[in-house]
């Protein structure tokens, strides 16, 4: 079965934002940068066809435009629009992700029918695949995981793997980031 994954991204002037206090706009746009890059990439070595969500396009990548509704309605018109075929929402902040992760999350998913991969807090959700139809509502936003979770009842639920569970968000994440060599 073919996958599409959707790499939700923000403008660069408004990524990252929560690291104002310990890095400069441009120091946050390239990290950013970085980081959906290396999320870019193990989607295109996993296989799998890949589109930008983002407001403009994004280096000449398959574009999904952002028209504005917020990322959960954005998310459910992209699903509806792909008349619901298989469909991974990843976020484009996960510096650690390798193919094989992406290669685990769509597996699980093929299992279940939904796969979760939530962040290393077990707080917010950074990938959702659907593998079939059924009906579900994208929940992003603080404290997701425990919303996705209740709506998709019986997921597999993909922990302890750090390319799917460490994203960088704040300066604390970004600290742990220069201990694992990364940032």
């Amino acid at each position: 079965m073919i996958w599409t994954a959707i790499v939700p991204l923000k403008l660069r002037a408004l990524r990252k934002s929560r690291l104002a206090s310990c890095m400069s706009l441009q120091e946050r746009q390239t990290l950013s940068d970085r980081m959906a890059a290396r999320v870019l990439a193990a989607l295109d070595e996993a296989g799998i066809p890949t589109r930008v969500l983002s407001p403009v396009p994004w280096a000449g990548l398959p574009w999904e435009p952002d028209y504005g509704a917020g990322l959960n309605a954005e998310l459910d018109r992209v699903r509806a629009a792909l008349a619901y075929t298989p469909l991974l929402a990843i976020s484009g902040d996960l510096p650690l992700l390798t193919a094989g992760d992406v290669r685990l999350l769509l597996a699980s998913a093929g299992d279940q029918g939904v796969a979760i991969a939530p962040d290393r807090h077990g707080q917010g959700t950074n990938a959702i695949a659907l593998h079939d139809a059924r009906p579900f509502a994208f929940s992003f936003g603080e404290r997701s995981f425990a919303r996705h979770l209740a709506a998709a009842q019986g997921a597999a639920i993909i922990r302890d793997h750090p390319g799917l569970a460490f994203d960088l968000d704040t300066p604390a994440d970004l600290d742990d980031a220069r201990r694992l060599g990364w940032a």
